[in-house]
């Protein structure tokens, strides 16, 4: 079997995106770009033995001798992947890994690491993805970039809907004039939600619940209409939401369908909080209502517009009680299968698991090692003899590398897997864990 090269940007949205497509307002924030970055670390539940990693900024070399000693055998590299005085760190920090990768001088560390003939396992496949094939002469068994922007759309996931004949209460508005229309006749059932083709957990959702902040809206989007960009959102009124979850899937190239895992979200507002293994009563009424069917409809609709792959795709679970299967399709890797990957490896009979994310800020050089020390020394650290503990899946998101930075405190997160007995037993593990972070020198922003 041919080893595999793993290596991805998690923002994958942010790099399809059409540069003459109009966005909501955001304030640009590059400590969040920066962590985002480093969670490429987390690539690494993929991995299997003799594969190679390529992250963005390097791992520490403590969290990549922790791995090993979890079983994982692979390769990676420590330092950061960076181009040789070409171009200035932020113009670097704009490109994606796949982009930075492809103009990287021969002799670099990636020429030393990849195989040639290896198989590349992007988390999602990207502008410049091709490029890096080429280069390091890896096997392309990749979908079509063209086809996988187009299937990563709202309007995309909005038009499945009506070809499975789902209900669908979205609308695509493609000008000023349907946006304002939609919307005010929207707004006499309830507030709603105007969602951006590539709006991600966190952003590209704006909630809509007057008159006034419609008439905001507008005003922001004229501006951008003026300056050439084309408008084109899907408004979805507001679910009364009792819980989010997902599927994840894969595709393969012939064809066929594997159905994976389902995985519970708590959501922090529109943006990833935890995620949990699905309670038994949901499982049930998947099973009762055709979920699984629903989801192999999708994946062989997916297929036949030229896209394979992996897959998750966002469902919700009502108050009224019923499902709506297809919120949004993401046609990439995800934080479930993240989850589902470190489950497959690690969950024993009678234990529970999650992945959490702890926001930080720190003053200075932290050091990571002594982090993991400290888990160790206070029983916490996952381990393979104990079978349960915190695993962190991230050394350099917890003090990713900020080029916008010039003085005080660094902002990171802490993504971790909990394997736990009990809910008592959870929160003793979190407890430790945020003391330790503590007594490291971090800052919990929660």
């Amino acid at each position: 079997m041919r080893n595999a090269v793993h290596c991805g940007s998690l923002e994958s949205e942010r790099y399809w995106r059409e540069e003459d497509l109009a966005s909501l307002p955001a304030i640009p924030d590059a400590k969040a770009l920066a962590i985002v970055q480093a969670m490429d670390e987390m690539l690494f539940v993929f991995c299997g033995s003799g594969d190679v990693l390529l992250t963005r900024q390097g791992m520490n070399r403590a969290q990549y001798d922790y791995l090993q000693s979890l079983g994982y055998a692979f390769s990676t590299n420590m330092d950061t992947l960076s181009l040789e005085a070409k171009e200035s760190v932020p113009a670097q920090a704009a490109l994606n890994v796949f982009e930075l990768l492809g103009r990287m001088d021969a002799g670099q560390e990636p020429d030393r690491l990849i195989p040639e003939g290896a198989l590349l396992e992007p988390f999602a496949v990207l502008p410049g993805t091709q490029e890096a094939v080429s280069r390091y002469k890896l096997l392309p068994t990749l979908p079509n970039e063209d086809i996988v922007r187009a299937v990563n759309t709202k309007s995309y996931s909005t038009a499945m809907r009506d070809r499975l004949g789902l209900p669908n209460i979205a609308l695509v508005v493609n000008s000023m004039e349907e946006l304002l229309q939609s919307g005010q006749a929207l707004l006499e059932k309830g507030a709603f939600l105007i969602k951006d083709e590539y709006g991600v957990s966190g952003k590209g959702n704006q909630l809509v619940d007057s008159e006034r902040m419609l008439r905001r809206m507008a005003g922001h989007l004229e501006s951008s209409r003026n300056q050439g960009k084309r408008i084109r959102f899907v408004l979805e009124p507001l679910l009364d939401r009792e819980t989010d979850f997902s599927c994840q899937f894969q595709i393969e190239p012939e064809g066929r369908i594997n159905l994976l895992s389902v995985q519970q979200l708590v959501n922090q507002g529109f943006a990833f909080g935890e995620s949990h293994s699905p309670q038994p009563s949901l499982l049930d009424k998947l099973d009762k209502e055709g979920y699984w069917e629903t989801m192999r409809s999708i994946g062989r609709e997916l297929y036949s517009d030229g896209y394979y792959g992996e897959v998750c795709v966002d469902s919700m679970l009502l108050r009224d009680g019923s499902l709506a299967p297809l919120v949004e399709i993401n046609a990439r890797k995800s934080m479930s299968l993240i989850k589902h990957y470190v489950d497959r490896r690690f969950k024993q009979e009678g234990m529970h698991t999650c992945l959490i994310q702890v926001p930080l800020a720190a003053m200075g050089k932290v050091h990571y090692e002594e982090l993991l020390e400290r888990m160790e020394a206070t029983g916490i650290l996952f381990s393979l003899e104990t079978g349960e503990g915190v695993m962190p899946l991230t050394s350099s998101a917890l003090q990713p590398l900020d080029p916008a930075r010039t003085a005080g405190s660094v902002k990171g997160k802490l993504y971790a897997a909990l394997t736990y007995r009990s809910e008592d037993s959870k929160h003793m593990l979190i407890r430790t864990l945020d003391e330790s972070l503590v007594r490291t020198g971090y800052t919990i922003l929660r």
